[in-house]
């Protein structure tokens, strides 16, 4: 296994109000996974931002060159998500992270368009978990896209649920500011993606812990990727998009 994956799709479990990472770390490196763009998961997700966030940059501190951080602000806080954002991106987290069944909204409700607008105005991506009916679905993800088309999303999980990410492509199709993680899909949908979309607007992910990386790997196995498209698919897109490295 080629020691320069980057996996774009990992939330660290909670385990008494911390973040658990040595589980990640192990696997991460039996794996080949060289770094993780990361995000807190559970009440630091849906309650606790500010607290998940600190706890996410020390971890990042003291292993930069294995985590980049994802921050994360429910958008219900108003000008306080806008203050944790602006605190998190100070601290020099890579992007936002969104999970709208956990923190309670829809994907096209403006509730979200000032994080959207910072991110912007910090020329920081967007993690959007997609997948759950009623609120967070691909193609509400790409009406999101086209009301902020300089914005950079990336469509998490590639919408894998009920209705098995059908509608993944004709979401991207719209908004060509979308790229697509493709954590808990099949390897035929990842190869769908590549072939439809393109190679630079695919994304490696475990989505670990929901996902397993052995998963993740052993489904690329029948796929006839060339060796530019699996380098740009698992890990020159996640330098770019996330600027790890820059």
């Amino acid at each position: 296994m080629n020691r320069q994956v980057i996996d774009s799709a990992v939330r660290l479990p909670t385990r008494d109000g911390a973040l658990d990472a040595g589980a990640w770390f192990a696997l991460a490196d039996h794996w080949g996974i060289s770094h993780a763009v990361a995000a807190p998961s559970d009440e630091f997700v849906a309650v606790y931002n500010e607290e998940g966030n600190a706890l996410l940059a020390d971890l990042v501190e003291r292993h930069a060159d294995k985590l980049s951080a994802l921050a994360v602000a429910n958008p219900w806080y108003g000008p306080r998500a806008l203050d944790i954002l602006n605190r998190a991106f100070d601290r020099g987290f890579c992007g936002l992270y969104l999970h709208p069944a956990r923190q309670g909204f829809h994907l096209t409700e403006s509730i979200v368009d000032p994080l959207i607008k910072l991110c912007l105005a910090r020329d920081k991506p967007v993690y959007a978990y997609t997948g759950t009916p009623i609120c967070a679905m691909p193609l509400q993800l790409a009406e999101l896209a086209r009301r902020f088309p300089k914005a950079t999303f990336v469509l998490g999980h590639m919408g894998w649920s009920d209705f098995s990410g059908y509608d993944v492509i004709p979401a991207a199709r719209q908004a060509p500011n979308i790229i697509v993680e493709t954590s808990c899909t099949t390897g035929a949908m990842v190869g769908l993606a590549v072939e439809e979309l393109g190679a630079e607007r695919v994304l490696f992910g475990s989505g670990y812990p929901r996902s397993h990386p052995s998963y993740e790997i052993d489904k690329l196995k029948d796929l006839t990727l060339s060796q530019d498209q699996l380098d740009l698919y698992m890990r020159r897109n996640a330098r770019r998009i996330w600027k790890i490295g820059a």
